[in-house]
């Protein structure tokens, strides 16, 4: 049916079309450098996410804080002051046609975001900075919430990124402009979601921090004596274990299981630390899945789900250029599928591949859950 000058916009703007979309196939395509100048822009305030557990201790100052450690993790497996990255910027995608490209990146700028202010980065986070790395609640609740507050922080991006998509569409016949609403309107419900449910996951955090109670911490950690080869900081929804089992069915308005996860480099090597609050099937479904793999193949097993699953992911140079080409376009691949709305993850994505990217020797299984 034709849409009316004062009928709503078909795209669920809420506005007239006479004043949304009406003609938009005419106007002028918005042009790379105009998207360029909108994305460089486009950025939400800087706050402290302790502030809401402690707004009298915030120095005022939001810094660029660090959520994998420069000095104790960083440092350790970096070549010339730095490590690779896939970052999948917007000036980057147009530069290489839509392909992420591996870069070089300093350990002062990597895995940084303005999330916390520079006496609560500093005081707070302490225990795990300035000692050496030991597992308990306390330490793995830390590593945590600076994982859960970076993927607050992204999604509240990605929010604030819909409305300079929502432009693309000028110069474009009725359908396209269809079918990119619509598909902006879904993306955006997805993010509103994402965002409700991490924002029940750090009221956790805050309620422990606020009565210095860490008791219904639950941790599953896996220490090695080799250096780390990767390391990332994230939290996720795990939709499929290491065996290709479904542990949670997403686009529905239950609240989703989460899990914040950390490789950290130690004095004796390295561990990665999953880490939630409370009884989880879910992931007690996902740690289990991995404890049971053979030990020669963990270490391969955390690389393929590192590289498939998480952005903020930073890879030694000196592991990455020793890798065959196959294995290197194998984790490509994967890289591509983790930083992309549209790609979903397939039920035997974690399954061990077959190749081995690493091995830890002797690796040391720790839990409380």
């Amino acid at each position: 049916m034709k849409t009316g000058r004062n009928d709503p916009c078909p795209c669920g703007s809420g506005i007239k079309y006479k004043k949304c979309h009406l003609d938009r196939e005419s106007q002028p395509e918005v042009t790379e450098g105009e998207l360029r100048g909108r994305a460089s822009k486009h950025r939400i305030a800087k706050k402290c996410f302790h502030s809401t557990v402690d707004s009298s201790g915030c120095s005022g100052k939001i810094i660029e804080a660090h959520t994998v450690s420069k000095s104790g993790s960083l440092r350790k497996i970096s070549r010339n002051g730095k490590v690779y990255h896939f970052k999948p910027d917007l000036n980057s995608l147009f530069e290489n046609n839509g392909k992420l490209v591996l870069k070089g990146v300093g350990i002062g700028q990597a895995s940084t975001f303005p999330g916390f202010c520079a006496f609560h980065d500093s005081s707070l986070f302490s225990p795990i900075e300035n000692s050496e790395f030991q597992v308990s609640e306390l330490n793995c609740a830390l590593l945590g919430y600076r994982a859960v507050t970076r993927e607050v922080y992204a999604k509240e991006m990605q929010k604030s990124g819909v409305n300079l998509k929502r432009d693309l569409d000028k110069g474009k016949p009725v359908e396209v402009q269809a079918f990119l609403q619509n598909y902006l309107r879904l993306y955006e419900q997805g993010i509103d979601l994402g965002l409700r449910d991490l924002y029940k996951i750090k009221e956790s955090y805050d309620q422990a921090f606020k009565s210095n109670d860490f008791s219904s911490v639950k941790y599953f950690a896996i220490s090695f004596s080799e250096p780390p080869h990767i390391l990332f900081s994230g939290s996720v929804y795990p939709e499929y274990d290491f065996s290709g089992n479904k542990l949670q069915k997403f686009g529905t308005d239950k609240n989703l299981d989460g899990i914040a996860i950390n490789i950290v480099a130690t004095p004796t090597g390295g561990a990665i630390v999953f880490q939630w609050f409370g009884e989880s099937s879910v992931n007690k479904k996902l740690i289990s899945s991995l404890s049971n793999l053979h030990d020669d193949v963990l270490a391969s097993a955390v690389t393929q789900f590192g590289f498939e699953t998480f952005e903020n992911l930073f890879i030694s140079p000196e592991w990455w250029d020793s890798l065959t080409l196959s294995q290197r376009q194998g984790l490509e691949r994967r890289v591509l599928c983790g930083a992309s709305p549209v790609l979903h993850h397939s039920p035997r994505c974690f399954i061990p591949d077959g190749n081995r990217y690493a091995i830890w020797t002797n690796p040391i299984r720790s839990q409380n859950v």
